[in-house]
Protein backbone atom coordinates (compact mmCIF):
# COMPACT_ATOMS: atom_id res chain seq x y z
CA UNK A 1 0.00 0.00 0.00
CA UNK A 2 1.61 3.64 -0.50
CA UNK A 3 0.87 6.22 1.59
CA UNK A 4 -1.24 8.96 3.11
CA UNK A 5 0.05 12.52 2.54
CA UNK A 6 -1.08 15.51 4.70
CA UNK A 7 -1.28 19.13 3.46
CA UNK A 8 -0.88 21.33 6.47
CA UNK A 9 -2.31 24.54 6.48
CA UNK A 10 -1.14 25.57 9.59
CA UNK A 11 0.94 29.43 9.81
CA UNK A 12 3.36 27.16 12.39
CA UNK A 13 4.40 24.02 12.31
CA UNK A 14 4.80 24.03 16.35
CA UNK A 15 1.05 24.81 16.53
CA UNK A 16 -2.05 22.29 17.78
CA UNK A 17 -1.89 21.27 14.16
CA UNK A 18 1.47 20.06 14.08
CA UNK A 19 0.91 18.19 17.25
CA UNK A 20 -2.02 16.74 15.17
CA UNK A 21 0.13 15.64 12.53
CA UNK A 22 1.90 13.69 15.45
CA UNK A 23 -1.29 11.88 15.97
CA UNK A 24 -2.37 11.46 12.91
CA UNK A 25 1.60 9.27 12.14
CA UNK A 26 1.25 7.50 15.04
CA UNK A 27 -2.65 6.40 14.52
CA UNK A 28 -0.71 5.53 10.90
CA UNK A 29 2.12 4.23 12.04
CA UNK A 30 0.03 1.53 14.52
CA UNK A 31 -2.35 0.33 11.02
CA UNK A 32 1.31 -0.49 9.25
CA UNK A 33 0.51 2.62 6.76
CA UNK A 34 3.30 5.39 5.79
CA UNK A 35 2.83 8.86 5.89
CA UNK A 36 4.64 11.85 4.57
CA UNK A 37 3.58 15.88 5.73
CA UNK A 38 4.05 18.79 3.47
CA UNK A 39 3.14 22.57 5.21
CA UNK A 40 2.34 25.39 3.28
CA UNK A 41 4.34 27.30 5.72
CA UNK A 42 7.83 25.53 3.57
CA UNK A 43 6.53 27.01 0.18
CA UNK A 44 9.28 29.75 -0.52
CA UNK A 45 7.14 33.02 -2.15
CA UNK A 46 7.38 32.66 -5.37
CA UNK A 47 10.00 35.80 -6.00
CA UNK A 48 12.62 36.05 -8.64
CA UNK A 49 15.25 34.93 -6.22
CA UNK A 50 13.24 32.19 -5.29
CA UNK A 51 10.88 30.46 -8.01
CA UNK A 52 13.20 27.98 -9.10
CA UNK A 53 12.83 26.63 -5.49
CA UNK A 54 9.61 27.49 -5.08
CA UNK A 55 8.74 25.88 -8.52
CA UNK A 56 10.80 22.82 -7.00
CA UNK A 57 8.61 22.60 -4.23
CA UNK A 58 5.46 22.69 -6.13
CA UNK A 59 6.94 19.62 -8.43
CA UNK A 60 7.75 17.61 -5.55
CA UNK A 61 4.45 18.23 -3.89
CA UNK A 62 2.29 17.35 -7.09
CA UNK A 63 4.91 13.53 -7.99
CA UNK A 64 3.73 13.17 -3.65
CA UNK A 65 0.50 13.23 -4.16
CA UNK A 66 0.23 11.43 -7.43
CA UNK A 67 1.86 8.55 -5.16
CA UNK A 68 -0.49 9.14 -2.56
CA UNK A 69 -3.43 6.48 -1.98
CA UNK A 70 -5.45 9.25 0.49
CA UNK A 71 -5.05 13.13 1.01
CA UNK A 72 -5.56 14.90 4.69
CA UNK A 73 -6.06 18.26 4.93
CA UNK A 74 -4.72 19.68 8.37
CA UNK A 75 -5.94 23.66 8.83
CA UNK A 76 -7.20 25.87 11.53
CA UNK A 77 -10.94 26.08 11.35
CA UNK A 78 -11.14 29.39 11.81
CA UNK A 79 -9.03 30.27 8.20
CA UNK A 80 -8.69 29.59 5.32
CA UNK A 81 -4.51 29.00 5.32
CA UNK A 82 -3.52 26.44 3.25
CA UNK A 83 -5.42 27.39 -0.37
CA UNK A 84 -1.95 29.59 -1.37
CA UNK A 85 -0.41 25.65 -2.00
CA UNK A 86 -3.53 24.47 -2.92
CA UNK A 87 -4.28 27.06 -5.56
CA UNK A 88 -0.92 25.78 -6.79
CA UNK A 89 -1.80 22.30 -7.87
CA UNK A 90 -3.18 20.73 -11.19
CA UNK A 91 -6.55 20.32 -11.81
CA UNK A 92 -7.95 16.74 -10.73
CA UNK A 93 -4.88 15.80 -8.25
CA UNK A 94 -6.92 14.64 -5.90
CA UNK A 95 -9.38 13.19 -8.64
CA UNK A 96 -10.04 9.03 -6.91
CA UNK A 97 -8.08 9.63 -3.84
CA UNK A 98 -9.82 9.90 -0.64
CA UNK A 99 -9.84 13.55 1.40
CA UNK A 100 -9.77 13.67 5.01
CA UNK A 101 -10.20 17.03 6.82
CA UNK A 102 -8.80 18.08 10.50
CA UNK A 103 -9.63 21.30 11.24
CA UNK A 104 -7.91 22.41 14.45
CA UNK A 105 -9.45 25.36 16.84
CA UNK A 106 -12.33 27.16 16.55
CA UNK A 107 -16.16 26.21 16.68
CA UNK A 108 -17.28 23.16 15.11
CA UNK A 109 -20.09 25.14 12.95
CA UNK A 110 -16.87 26.47 11.52
CA UNK A 111 -15.73 23.58 9.69
CA UNK A 112 -18.56 23.76 8.00
CA UNK A 113 -17.88 27.49 6.77
CA UNK A 114 -14.18 26.09 6.02
CA UNK A 115 -15.74 23.34 3.87
CA UNK A 116 -17.39 25.97 1.70
CA UNK A 117 -14.56 28.10 1.42
CA UNK A 118 -12.34 25.15 0.47
CA UNK A 119 -15.41 23.61 -2.07
CA UNK A 120 -14.42 25.01 -5.40
CA UNK A 121 -10.70 24.28 -4.78
CA UNK A 122 -11.06 21.00 -3.70
CA UNK A 123 -13.84 20.39 -6.68
CA UNK A 124 -10.98 22.08 -9.08
CA UNK A 125 -8.51 19.34 -8.03
CA UNK A 126 -11.04 16.62 -8.52
CA UNK A 127 -12.68 16.02 -4.65
CA UNK A 128 -16.33 15.94 -5.38
CA UNK A 129 -17.24 15.48 -1.43
CA UNK A 130 -15.37 14.73 1.49
CA UNK A 131 -14.71 11.40 2.82
CA UNK A 132 -14.37 12.14 6.68
CA UNK A 133 -13.99 15.32 8.41
CA UNK A 134 -13.06 16.15 11.87
CA UNK A 135 -13.24 19.11 14.25
CA UNK A 136 -10.26 19.34 16.86
CA UNK A 137 -11.43 22.05 19.53
CA UNK A 138 -9.50 23.24 22.67
CA UNK A 139 -11.29 20.39 24.99
CA UNK A 140 -10.01 17.73 22.59
CA UNK A 141 -6.57 18.43 23.73
CA UNK A 142 -4.97 17.27 27.06
CA UNK A 143 -2.77 19.81 28.51
CA UNK A 144 0.03 18.08 31.20
CA UNK A 145 2.64 20.77 32.95
CA UNK A 146 5.25 21.56 30.21
CA UNK A 147 4.99 18.07 28.07
CA UNK A 148 3.99 19.23 24.76
CA UNK A 149 -0.03 18.74 23.65
CA UNK A 150 -1.86 15.00 23.19
CA UNK A 151 -5.16 14.71 21.43
CA UNK A 152 -7.67 13.58 24.71
CA UNK A 153 -8.49 9.76 23.92
CA UNK A 154 -12.21 10.68 22.47
CA UNK A 155 -11.05 12.63 19.82
CA UNK A 156 -7.66 9.92 19.21
CA UNK A 157 -10.61 8.03 18.70
CA UNK A 158 -12.42 10.22 16.23
CA UNK A 159 -9.34 11.29 14.39
CA UNK A 160 -8.78 7.20 14.21
CA UNK A 161 -12.14 5.99 13.52
CA UNK A 162 -11.96 8.61 10.31
CA UNK A 163 -8.75 7.27 9.21
CA UNK A 164 -10.32 3.84 9.90
CA UNK A 165 -12.97 5.07 7.40
CA UNK A 166 -10.34 5.87 4.78
CA UNK A 167 -8.42 2.92 5.14
CA UNK A 168 -11.41 0.61 3.86
CA UNK A 169 -12.18 2.95 0.30
CA UNK A 170 -8.66 2.95 -0.52
CA UNK A 171 -7.86 -0.96 -0.98
CA UNK A 172 -11.16 -3.05 1.43
CA UNK A 173 -9.36 -6.25 0.64
CA UNK A 174 -5.50 -5.33 1.83
CA UNK A 175 -7.19 -2.64 4.88
CA UNK A 176 -9.57 -6.03 6.02
CA UNK A 177 -6.19 -8.31 6.26
CA UNK A 178 -4.18 -5.68 7.84
CA UNK A 179 -6.91 -4.69 10.62
CA UNK A 180 -7.42 -8.50 11.29
CA UNK A 181 -4.12 -8.67 12.26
Amino acid sequence: MSYFITLSGSPTKFSKAGFLLRSVGSILEERAIKFRAIHAVDLPPSEPTTRRIANQFIADTIEQIRQAAAIVLVTPATKESSPTLLDLLPESIFSKKPVLLFATGGLPGQVAILERALRQILFRLGTTSIAARVHIGTGSWLLVGDDRPRLSRGAEREVAHAIDLVLRTVNPKEVSLELAR
